[in-house]
């Protein structure tokens, strides 16, 4: 099996990868991915899958082998772009202004792809069903979520779930996961501080929320606990440099990898506003929420990973992950309704993500490919007819 998916790898290559350029051409954000979904349609409709309706708007959900007895894998691509100007000059650039493929969701959706061209040629020696799910908005709106609550991965219920992301500084072509926090749980807050406004001169006579603003955020960089993360990462309040303003706000970030940390971080937000409030006599309004929870893989799926990494790619391309990423995902739904992995593809030495020269390294699709499809296939040979 080793020689069959990467010989077909191989032959689907210069295919998967022309496909990304056109996905890269073509960035679209959270929830509007009309095009993309589209063409990625086209594809899948052309071979022996079921593409199922969407259950939200963009999503693109094909199914092989639909009507086996047996398990399920379900693997997963997120397909948004994000709103960054793209600052490079490739001949397959955004030809969407102020939008652009910064994270990597092209090469994705290309391995993804890839995967089921692979397994669709290998579907009489699959003992059970595959889901290829094409996600929208795993930016800055967390869709998994309603996705999933939608029924995108019911019928047949899923097994096994596992997912890719190209990862920058981890060594080129590897495979990285840990069993348990992969990736960090994200909250995200506004704290609106409602003091008195008055004229520069005579501060005695006003409750600047500036002042105020200032001594919590402050207090979150300081108190926050040593294994979670309390970003201040915007601040805004006055018009004019002489007048004190009624109102101040700062909005910002928190990340955490246990429900301990995460029960803190909160109980810090809301005790550190109350308490500077109540000295500065001022008032606040504060909205928290943490649409990503943690994203942990389980202990099958993070064994399963190193086994088909070395045996489909080599004894040196699984790297065990040492340290959790602060960076979060929204496949950790996908993980809390079954077992699975989510697993980092390394790029080397890279762009960052969501750098505006971000371009996911065309030279990686095939291991990715051949993971996703190995992955898939080595879960249900284990699992037969069960």
């Amino acid at each position: 099996m080793e020689r069959k998916i990467a010989e077909l790898a191989g032959h689907f290559l210069n295919e998967v990868s022309a496909l990304r350029h056109e996905l890269h051409k073509m960035p679209e954000t959270a929830g509007k991915e009309f095009k993309t979904s589209a063409l990625l349609r086209e594809r899948l409709n052309a071979l022996p899958l079921k593409v199922e309706k969407p259950y939200l708007e963009t999503d693109v959900v094909a199914l092989l082998n639909a009507d086996f007895p047996g398990r399920n894998v379900t693997l997963r691509a997120d397909i948004d772009a994000l709103p960054v100007a793209e600052e490079t000059t490739l001949p397959y650039r955004s030809e969407h202004p102020g939008t652009m493929h910064a994270c990597g969701h092209d090469g994705h959706m290309a391995m993804l792809y890839g995967a089921a061209r692979i397994l669709c040629e290998l579907r009489s020696e699959l003992p059970g069903s595959v889901r290829f799910l094409f996600q929208p908005g795993e930016e800055i709106a967390a869709m998994a979520k309603a996705l999933l609550e939608a029924g995108a991965a019911d019928h047949p219920e899923m097994d096994f779930c596992a997912a890719l992301h190209g990862w920058p500084n981890v060594p080129h072509g590897c495979i990285s996961t840990r069993c348990g926090a992969v990736m960090a749980a994200a909250g995200f807050f506004r704290l609106t501080v409602l003091g008195q406004g008055g004229h520069g001169s005579m501060p005695r006579k006003a409750k600047n929320p500036i002042n105020v603003i200032a001594r919590i955020a402050d207090a979150l960089r300081r108190e926050c606990p040593e294994n979670g993360v309390c970003s201040v990462c915007r601040i805004a309040g006055g018009s004019n440099s002489n007048i004190i303003p009624a109102t101040a706000e700062i909005e910002g970030t928190t990340r955490f990898l246990d429900e301990e940390t995460g029960k803190r971080i909160d109980a810090l937000l809301r005790n550190t506003a109350g308490r500077i409030c109540a000295e500065e006599q001022a008032s606040y309004e504060l909205v928290y929420r943490v649409p990503y929870p943690v994203t942990a893989s389980s202990e099958e799926g993070a064994l399963l990973a190193r086994e088909v990494a070395e045996q489909y790619l080599g004894k040196e391309s699984f790297v065990p992950m040492k340290e959790s990423a602060m960076a979060s995902e929204d496949f950790s739904y996908f993980l809390q309704r079954s077992s699975g992995v989510f697993c980092h593809l390394g790029l080397g030495e890279h762009a960052p993500l969501h750098s505006s020269r971000f371009d996911f390294d065309d030279t990686v699709l095939k291991n990715g490919m051949i993971f996703l499809a190995a992955a898939a296939y080595e879960y249900l040979a284990k699992h037969p007819n069960q």
